[in-house]
């Protein structure tokens, strides 16, 4: 018998937050973790979106050179 495994919306974000905070913790942030929020909508839709921690000032610099310096 084969399972066959379907990937969510609300698992593909929350996979992405957890490698969000993955990075930031591999770079040495330590930040509250990221959360995924669903918004349902009137016609049965629903948007799911990944929240990143709020980061202090330092964290921010310390990301945007890391990004810097991973472009080619």
């Amino acid at each position: 018998m084969t399972s066959t495994k379907v990937r969510t919306p609300y698992k593909a974000c929350a996979d992405a937050a957890a490698q969000f905070d993955n990075a930031l913790r591999a770079v040495g942030i330590k930040a509250d973790p990221s959360t995924v929020t669903v918004t349902d909508w009137d016609d049965g839709m629903r948007l799911h979106r990944v929240t990143p921690p709020q980061l202090t000032p330092s964290q921010t610099a310390l990301v945007t050179r890391c990004l810097k310096a991973a472009r080619p």
